[in-house]
C-alpha cells in the first residue's frame, strides 16, 4: 500500500450482529428452562451495565468530535486523521508551524543586539543596496505540534488558512473578565499539507470520509457512554538497537494507526526461491490485529503472528524502508524511531488511556533557570525565544530516534559540556538529545520573567525580564503541573 492509500478499516461495529434476521434477540437456548424469561433478561441488563464502563473506558483514548463541512454537512463520531502526522488517539500530535509574535522578536533583538533590526546589504556594481529584514534566527513560522486531546477546535477560513483553540482558551473565554496571558489563538497552524489530508469518521455503523480541503470546523468531545469504534488503535512497544524501549500508541508507515489496517507490500522469503517478489502468489498481507511482533532482519522483517506462526518477510529491492515508527507515548510526546534503528515492535491491546480528560489545553511554562556561574531566577520561562506552553514540544534526537517531548512532561533540562543536553521527564526517564534549536547552539536563548511573590502584577508577566543564552545555560527546572493548578 502506497502512503497516499487510504487504509482499510473494520466495516462492521461491534455488536452489528447482535440480532438475527428476524429482529429478535438470540435467546434460544441461552435462557435455563426453569428461569422466566423477563427475569433473564434483567439479569442480562444488570451485566450489560457492568461491563459498560470497562468497555467504554478500552476506548477513551479514541479521538471524537464533529466535523462541520463547507457545504453544511455535520458528522459525529470517532475521528481517524489521515495525513502527515496520521492521528486516531488524543496522545497523538498533529504538526504544524506556530506564527512567531513581533513582540517575541523584539525582546530577542533587546537581549541580543541592543534592540537594533537586522539589516541586509547588497552590493553590485559599485552601488549599496541596504534594507532592514528580520534576523536568520527568526523565520515567519516555527516548527510546532500540539496533541490532540489538548485542542478544543481547528477552524479553517475560505483561503485554507487554519487556526487551533486550546482547551484552555476555550475555559478562560468562558470566565467573564478572564484572559490568557500571551493568546495562541491564530498563531498555531495546521500545514499546507492539511488540503490533502483525509478525515474518517466512525459513525456508528457507518463510516463518513472528508476532504481536508472541505472541512469549515472540527469540535472536538468526550464520547458518549456506550459508543465504541469499530477498531481500536495501535497500541505497543519498540525496541531500538541501543536497548531503549518506548511503549504507547503505534502509528506504522506514516499512516497506519488501527488494528483494522493492513501491513502489505512484502513478499515472504521462499528457500531455494531468489526473487518471491516477481510472483504474486508470495505476496503476503495481514490485519495489525493479527500480528505479535515484528522483528527487523536485513531482508525486511519476521512477523510473528498471534497464532504462532513465523514468517520471513522479503522487501522489493530498492523499495525505500517504512517510514519511522511512530509511538505516542502519553508520558513523554512523540518518539519516532527510523526503521534501520528497530530491533523489535512487539503489539498489544490498548489500555485506553490517557482518555480526553488528562488534557488541560496547556499552561504557561515555569521553573528555575541556572546560569554557568550558578545565579538561579525563577518565573515564567520562554524556552527558545518561542516556546512559553506546556504543551509545546521540545525536538532533538539520539542515535536514529528523534524526539519531540511536550514541555509539560519535562522536569529538567542539563546543557552538556560538549554539545546537546540531557532531558529528564517527570516519570525519571532521562535521554541525552542533540540537534534542532532547542537543545543545540542554534538555539536563541532563554527567558526568565519573574512573577512577584506578592502577585501585584496580578498573575501578569512583569517588565524585568531576564535573558541567558545557551551558551551561559547551566540547567532549568520546570514546575511540575500542580504548581500551576492543572497539566497536561
Amino acid at each position: 500500500m502506497h502512503d497516499g492509500d487510504l487504509p482499510s478499516a473494520d466495516p462492521h461495529p461491534i455488536g452489528a450482529n447482535l440480532r438475527n434476521g428476524s429482529g429478535n434477540p438470540r435467546t434460544r437456548g441461552l435462557v435455563p428452562h426453569d428461569m422466566p424469561i423477563h427475569s433473564f433478561l434483567a439479569l442480562v441488563a444488570a451485566l450489560l451495565a457492568v461491563c459498560a464502563a470497562p468497555l467504554q473506558a478500552q476506548h477513551d483514548d479514541r479521538i471524537w468530535g464533529r466535523v462541520f463541512t463547507d457545504e453544511g454537512g455535520v458528522h459525529e463520531g470517532f475521528i481517524h486523521v489521515l495525513a502527515t502526522g496520521s492521528g486516531g488517539s488524543w496522545a497523538d500530535v498533529l504538526p504544524g508551524s506556530k506564527e512567531i509574535p513581533e513582540e517575541y522578536y523584539q525582546d530577542w533583538l533587546d537581549a541580543t543586539r541592543g534592540g537594533k533590526r537586522h539589516t541586509r546589504v547588497l552590493e553590485l556594481k559599485g552601488y549599496r543596496v541596504s534594507w532592514v529584514e528580520k534576523h536568520p534566527s527568526f523565520t515567519a513560522a516555527s516548527r510546532s505540534g500540539m496533541r490532540f486531546g489538548h485542542l478544543a477546535e481547528l477552524t479553517f477560513d475560505d483561503g485554507g488558512k487554519s487556526s487551533a483553540a486550546t482547551r484552555s482558551q476555550h475555559a478562560a473565554a468562558a470566565r467573564p473578565g478572564d484572559s490568557l496571558t500571551h493568546d495562541t489563538r491564530g498563531r498555531v497552524h495546521i500545514g499546507p499539507y492539511w488540503n490533502r489530508a483525509r478525515v474518517w469518521i466512525d459513525e456508528g455503523g457507518s463510516f463518513a470520509e472528508v476532504r481536508g480541503r472541505d472541512i469549515r470546523r472540527i469540535e472536538f468531545g468526550t464520547s458518549p457512554g456506550g459508543r465504541a469504534p469499530a477498531s481500536p488503535r495501535l497500541y505497543g512497544t519498540v525496541e531500538d538497537r541501543s536497548g531503549r524501549s518506548f511503549t504507547g500508541f503505534v502509528t506504522w508507515d506514516g499512516s497506519r494507526v488501527l488494528e483494522s489496517h493492513v501491513l502489505d507490500g512484502f513478499w515472504e522469503d521462499m528457500p531455494g526461491l531468489a526473487n518471491p517478489w516477481e510472483s504474486g502468489r508470495y505476496e503476503r498481507s495481514f490485519r495489525f490485529s493479527d500480528i505479535r511482533s515484528l522483528e527487523r532482519t536485513p531482508c525486511f522483517a519476521r512477523v510473528t503472528l498471534k497464532s504462532d506462526s513465523v514468517m520471513e518477510l522479503c522487501n522489493e529491492p530498492l523499495e525505500p524502508d517504512p517510514k519511522p515508527v511512530r509511538i505516542s507515548d502519553p508520558a513523554l510526546g512523540l518518539v519516532e524511531v527510523e526503521w534501520y534503528a528497530v530491533r523489535i515492535l512487539s503489539f498489544e491491546p490498548s489500555p485506553g488511556t490517557p482518555g480526553r480528560d488528562a488534557f488541560d489545553g496547556g499552561r504557561p511554562l515555569s521553573g528555575t533557570v541556572v546560569t554557568r556561574e550558578g545565579e538561579e531566577m525563577t518565573g515564567r520561562i520562554r524556552w527558545d525565544a518561542d516556546e512559553e506552553w506546556s504543551w509545546e514540544l521540545l525536538q532533538g534526537t539520539s542515535d536514529g530516534v528523534e524526539f519531540s517531548i511536550e514541555f509539560g512532561n519535562i522536569r529538567l533540562i542539563e546543557k552538556m559540556e560538549s554539545r546537546g543536553a540531557r532531558v529528564t521527564l517527570t516519570d525519571g526517564r532521562s535521554f541525552r538529545l542533540e540537534g534542532g534549536n532547542d537543545i543545540g547552539e542554534d538555539n536563541r536563548g532563554i527567558f526568565i520573567f519573574p512573577t512577584p511573590a506578592d502577585d501585584t502584577a496580578g498573575g501578569q508577566l512583569v517588565a524585568e525580564w531576564r535573558y541567558v543564552a545557551w551558551e551561559d545555560l547551566r540547567e532549568a527546572r520546570f514546575d511540575p503541573a500542580d504548581n500551576e493548578g492543572s497539566g497536561s
